[in-house]
């Protein structure tokens, strides 16, 4: 059965109350429709052209059963405001449409039954091309076939060639968000690189939503590559790093209760991690990191506050948006010992923190901090903590002033990991991984406009003019001195194309160094597809 190409409507006919009044004369639900529209309104006349319409026929149109295993709520069940804000925000998350809503339409005082619609606008998904990019005086491409979502499934399929300035790689990958039916996400990726080769392969049943209650999976990462490690923004010396990681965990939670949400989850990890010298390598290090094997039982803790709010123009362009502002915690600790197989006695720990604010529709504030580290022998290793805030304030409809601020710093870094700041992390002006430490902030001051030009109804200008300022403190590893702070100032065009699932905003930069050492080109210009504005 296929779903109603249009919707009887997009918004609550009249004479139908409101969800928050339905809920609270405890409305059932009755029937439930769903309308998947394609790609372009052919009853607009702006749209009603033959590319258009090619593009509609050549587009094979999100199944209604791919729409239905993702609703939170099935007939019978009492209306839930919650629960139709959340499946419209699932739905909206999907790479593949574009929007989504629930909206009752049709009531039945006498017996109390509520009717819904739930619609939702396709996107192109198909990526046969090819795509290239530069970031911090880098260049990237790559050649991919790619389907996000599959026959109408919701199913991804890629097979890419692509060249960093890491390493050239070609990438089989495939995922399904939902088998059975059930909410069980496969996940199967192999890469085989210039510098070695990544196997994945995960079996997840996530908490879907707040209300779930029951969580669990299997998790395999086999990879090896060569690691480049940097010092002023060449690379200094490499190594070959093999990493294999095998987890399964389950987890449990007695719901949404009050608003808020609680979670526990229970795992065994098996993480280990070798070095090799690379005969290829421009540079051989001194001395290699030490190997490392950790395997533990873990247990972690969660809490979630329920509260979103859903908006446009901030982190996307003309496209709804779903920000969470609410206060969320995570905790997770574990031991390895010899006698689980671990090398050496080591409590392993991580967290994460965040918490929103907002002032009606102007004034945003978005909170996280993080932290990660290891005690061996009762010695703190390789802890890392950053902190950072994202700051919106709209002076008009298509005005934003945005300003960010983060920061890390670490103790005993493993030799493998770094601290880098440049081009590809921020400082927009400098070459990417330019500066080194053992610890860093950045600041970002932005003007962004977001215009009502939209080309060929496909795309949505923005631009923005910026200011980045940033540094390191602490001699990286291999004893450079830090080159202190660094500023850069810039403008950019920001294109947001709706139609596509392929790439949230394009990122066009033209940036001036302001503190650029002597020998460093003052100017970058760097193309990027990011997730943000």
């Amino acid at each position: 059965m296929h779903a109603a190409e249009q919707p009887a409507t997009a918004v609550r006919p009249p004479g139908v109350p409101p969800i928050a009044e339905l809920e609270a004369h405890g409305a059932a639900i009755g029937r439930i429709d769903v309308y998947v529209q394609n790609i372009f309104d052919l009853d607009d006349p702006r749209e009603n052209h033959g590319l258009y319409k090619l593009a509609n026929e050549l587009h094979i149109r999100t199944r209604e059963r791919t729409v239905r295993k993702q609703l939170l709520f099935a007939s019978g069940d009492s209306l839930s405001a919650e629960r139709l804000a959340e499946t419209e925000r699932i739905l909206r998350s999907r790479v593949y449409l574009n929007d989504a809503w629930v909206v009752p339409v049709a009531y039945d005082a006498a017996r109390n039954i509520v009717d819904l619609a739930v619609t939702v606008r396709d996107v192109w998904t198909l990526n046969p091309g090819v795509s290239i990019g530069r970031s911090g005086g880098a260049n990237q491409s790559s050649v991919q076939i790619e389907e996000e979502n599959l026959l109408g499934l919701g199913t991804s399929l890629t097979v890419n060639r692509s060249h960093t300035i890491d390493r050239s790689s070609t990438t089989f990958s495939y995922a399904d968000n939902n088998l059975s039916n059930d909410w069980w996400q496969l996940g199967v990726n192999y890469s085989d690189n210039s510098d070695g080769k990544v196997k994945a392969v995960s079996l997840v049943r996530p908490f879907f939503a707040l209300d779930t209650r029951e969580s669990g999976g299997v998790i395999v990462n086999d990879s090896t590559s060569v690691v480049s490690r940097y010092s002023n923004g060449s690379i200094f010396d490499q190594f070959s790093e093999l990493h294999d990681q095998v987890q399964g965990y389950i987890g449990g939670s007695p719901g949404l209760i009050d608003g808020w949400t609680q979670r526990w989850f229970a795992g065994v990890r098996y993480d280990e991690t070798t070095f090799k010298e690379d005969p290829t390598a421009v540079m051989q290090p001194a001395v290699l990191p030490g190997d490392r094997k950790f395997v533990y039982p873990w247990f972690g803790w969660q809490v979630i506050e329920d509260r979103y709010v859903k908006t446009e123009n901030l982190d996307l362009i003309g496209r709804t948006e779903d920000q969470y502002l609410g206060r969320s915690l995570y905790g997770e600790l574990g031991y390895s010992a010899p006698p689980f197989g671990g090398v050496g006695r080591s409590w392993l720990v991580q967290a994460t923190a965040t918490d929103g604010w907002q002032s009606d529709d102007r004034r945003y504030l978005f909170l996280n901090a993080a932290l990660a580290g290891r005690v061996d022998d009762g010695a703190a290793h390789n802890v890392n903590l950053s902190a950072g805030g994202r700051y919106f304030e709209r002076l008009t409809d298509r005005d934003l002033f945005y300003a960010s601020l983060s920061g890390t710093t670490t103790h005993r870094l493993d030799p493998d990991q770094q601290v880098l700041l440049g081009g590809d992390s921020g400082l927009r002006g400098y070459p990417i991984r330019f500066q080194g430490g053992t610890s860093s902030a950045l600041l970002t001051l932005e003007e962004r406009l977001y215009t009502n030009w939209y080309p060929f109804r496909l795309l949505r200008i923005g631009g923005a003019v910026f200011f980045d300022a940033g540094r390191t403190w602490g001699r990286d590893f291999a004893g450079a001195v830090p080159l202190g702070l660094l500023k850069d100032v810039g403008l950019g065009i920001r294109s947001g194309n709706n139609r596509s699932g392929l790439g949230n905003v394009l990122h066009v930069d033209i940036s001036y160094a302001l503190d650029a050492p002597a020998g460093v080109k003052k100017v970058q210009i760097s193309v990027a597809t990011q997730a943000r504005f």
